[in-house]
């Protein structure tokens, strides 16, 4: 499939979800989450575009506010401030998200629930760093920036860009810096399956490996 002059974000995520995301890494440097920050959700690929929570508090309110923003589509990504003890998501804030229509959830922090987050009844990819009990609190709602920049696992995320995730990890970017590779990774793809076949085959790998 060619590359046209100018994808739509829609056409643009309808190809991402095809592309293996490890394919991503061998045509660009930028984007890649952390590796510390792994699925705990349930088992499928997520990709959508971000709609972004700064908490500077433990503040479940703030969290509950941006969850009845959602649009569907999102992924709620939110920066906890470096705040790795308090759990902003669980059982009850995934299944609004999914009520939403949300593609996902991204969390620079802990999350709880996580039995109930990996059943595959739950629908809602989610990636954190960790699990914990100790949960966000019901504040004022005044605890949280919505829809602004965030750093999360050492990549800058704007709304709007576009946020991947799989068993691999996560990339964010924005929509211009994935169209700009989607068709070389679709391309390298397309060739995996019979450059596996020729290795398992038996043939000589000094013709088939870069050796520089």
């Amino acid at each position: 499939m060619s590359a046209p002059a100018e994808l739509t974000r829609a056409e643009l995520l309808e190809r991402l979800q095809r592309v293996d995301l490890p394919t991503l890494g061998h045509h660009l440097e930028q984007g890649f989450v952390s590796p510390a920050i792994r699925r705990l959700g349930q088992p499928r690929r997520m990709a959508g575009t971000a709609a972004t929570l700064a908490l500077d508090a433990p503040d479940a309110t703030a969290v509950n506010r941006a969850l009845v923003a959602l649009r569907p589509g999102e992924v709620l990504v939110v920066d906890m401030g470096g705040d790795h003890r308090h759990a902003a998501i669980g059982a009850v804030t995934a299944a609004a998200a999914r009520a939403r229509g949300a593609a996902g959830i991204l969390v620079d922090g802990v999350v709880t629930d996580v039995d109930a987050l990996m059943d595959m009844s739950s629908g809602m990819p989610v990636h954190a760093r960790a699990t914990s009990c100790l949960t966000t609190k019901r504040l004022d709602g005044r605890g949280g920036r919505h829809q602004v920049p965030v750093d999360i696992g050492g990549v800058r995320v704007a709304p709007g860009d576009i946020v991947l995730g799989d068993a691999n990890g996560v990339i964010a970017l924005p929509p211009t810096s994935l169209a700009a590779v989607v068709h070389q990774a679709e391309v390298s793809d397309a060739a995996e399956p019979g450059l596996i076949r020729r290795i398992r085959a038996g043939e000589d790998l000094r013709t088939l490996l870069h050796l520089g």
